[in-house]
């Protein structure tokens, strides 16, 4: 099936509309996606009228239910060759796969977040290792060809050969995925509840990358239309004490558990970012120095006056780019793939983006303004300032493997 550009545009106006309960006029419509305006009514009434499109008063429309829509999904709605109802066997099986995840995905998310449940940690981890191979797989089955999902002998790939399949280069997010993997198989000792307050910065970490991953393969969302809270998995709690482990599950699963633990505290010095743990940390002190503080408390008189903020940051219109988004929006403008994830975060780490809000915005998960945009592509054209970028990340990779040998 041909994807066009102004399909998915259309698209992409629709679900926005939805994302924020707004109505729309058809001419809004074929500004944003390049349609003549003849063109989105004649779509609106005879494809997507009574289904996902609704009237709302005299001039105007809305969206509900078309974010559930892949961007294949409604690319075969809007053909108007009979054929593409048809699917191969590639796209019957891509279907399976991808329903198949989000369930699993989604059972994960229930379990979790079941307080009944006393081993959602064993339940979430074998339920969304099994969510990540099936998309996996069906993103392999859509770049490469049917016969990578098989070994010669005809048994399937691998959850570990899919992600060095899909993952080719070392990153944050194959990381998170690799440790998920490892607690799957090495459930008898490591998937016990003392460590959820731990395991949940991890697992928080690797719900997000997936519905990037997700809406990266699908181009909407997995959750969408549904409350986004279900995503919310850290659990505050002490850090679990190893002699308290040892009393209650025996010597062998206490070496077994802090040997987990030093790992993730390696890891987490080594891929300082929210692709591989989210952590939430503040402090609160009594200082004069504000540095030194997240929260301030002023005393007397002569402290500041208090702020109501009356209105929210409206995040997709100032930080509409999710990273993977503005990759791929820089390589567009650039011409070329000039950026990966690794040369991407090198960007971020060199040149301080996270503490520049007119930049970069983490209030939900990390967004990147059109600013930004345009401020990467402005950079690139110096051909010396992405390998300065990338080897300040390699020097302190380094310094980091350094400190911890």
């Amino acid at each position: 099936m041909q994807n066009t550009e102004r399909e998915l545009k259309l698209l992409s106006f629709f679900r926005e509309k939805e994302a924020n309960k707004e109505n729309f006029k058809t001419n809004e419509a074929s500004s944003y996606s390049g349609y003549p305006r003849t063109t989105i009514n004649k779509y609106i009434s005879e494809k997507l009228r009574g289904k996902y499109i609704y009237k709302g008063d005299k001039r105007t429309w809305y969206s509900k239910g078309i974010s559930s829509l892949s961007d294949d999904d409604f690319l075969r709605i809007m053909s108007q060759s009979t054929k593409s109802e048809k699917l191969t066997e590639e796209e019957k099986m891509f279907k399976s796969l991808t329903h198949r995840s989000l369930d699993a995905f989604t059972l994960a998310l229930e379990s979790y977040n079941r307080p009944s449940l006393s081993n959602r940690v064993e339940a979430f981890s074998i339920l969304m290792v099994n969510a990540w191979e099936l998309l996996l797989k069906a993103e392999i089955l859509k770049t490469h060809k049917i016969n990578d999902l098989y070994y010669d002998n005809g048994n399937s790939l691998s959850i570990t050969d899919a992600v060095n399949k899909v993952y080719s280069f070392e990153t944050d997010k194959k990381e998170n995925l690799k440790v998920l993997i490892e607690l799957r198989d090495h459930a008898t000792h490591l998937l016990i509840p003392e460590l959820q307050p731990k395991l949940s910065e991890v697992f928080q970490a690797n719900v997000i990358n997936y519905t990037d991953k997700y809406k990266e393969l699908l181009g909407n969302s997995p959750l969408a239309g549904q409350s986004v809270g279900m995503l919310s998995l850290i659990i505050d709690g002490i850090k679990p004490e190893v002699a308290v482990i040892k009393e209650t599950y025996g010597l062998h699963t206490a070496n077994e558990v802090k040997k987990f633990l030093d790992k993730i505290e390696t890891l987490e010095s080594k891929h300082i970012s929210s692709d591989f743990s989210v952590t939430v940390k503040y402090e609160l002190v009594l200082t004069k120095n504000k540095s030194k503080s997240d929260i301030i408390l002023s005393p007397g008189p002569t402290g500041e006056m208090t702020k109501i903020i009356t209105k929210a940051k409206a995040l997709n219109k100032s930080h509409p780019y999710f990273r993977d988004c503005a990759i791929k929006e820089i390589n567009r403008r650039m011409g070329s793939i000039l950026l990966n994830q690794y040369s991407f975060q090198a960007i971020i780490m060199k040149n301080n983006v996270r503490n520049k809000p007119e930049l970069h915005d983490f209030t939900d998960r990390r967004r990147f303004s059109q600013k930004f945009i345009d401020w990467a592509v402005s950079n690139l054209r110096n051909e010396k300032w992405l390998k300065s970028c990338v080897d300040f990340r390699k020097n302190n990779d380094s310094i980091s493997r350094d400190k911890t040998a």
